[in-house]
């Protein structure tokens, strides 16, 4: 039941910004189908991972906070671990996904032949 929930919320998401965009910018419904899908794929891709990139950053930013003036001089005795990158994902990612291949699938028809 709820696999059905979000990826209505999901395809409500991807084409409520698909219309405020083709709004905002005064252009065709067609010309925002893939930017607004990839965008919402993206968004998804980067909120249901853990590990890589941000994570080394912050990361670093506490394993280097013993310069702040306001910690105690000591001295970090422990290094943290390199998380692993892992991905989870959930049906709003794999719709989002799909909604974005469907889109650029139609754009090059739309546009190219």
């Amino acid at each position: 039941m709820w696999k059905y929930f979000w990826s209505v919320i999901t395809i409500i998401v991807i084409v409520t910004l698909n219309f405020g965009l083709a709004t905002i910018f005064d252009t065709n419904f067609i010309d925002w189908l893939f930017l607004s899908g990839l965008a919402v794929t993206m968004v998804l891709l980067f909120f249901h991972s853990s590990g890589g990139f941000t994570s080394d950053l912050a990361d670093a930013r506490l394993q280097g906070a013993n310069n702040d003036e306001f910690w105690p001089a000591t001295e970090v005795l422990t290094k943290i671990d390199r998380q692993k990158v892992s991905f989870s994902p959930r049906i709003s990612f794999y719709v989002a996904l799909s909604y974005t291949v469907v889109a650029g699938i139609v754009s090059i028809f739309y546009y190219f032949v």
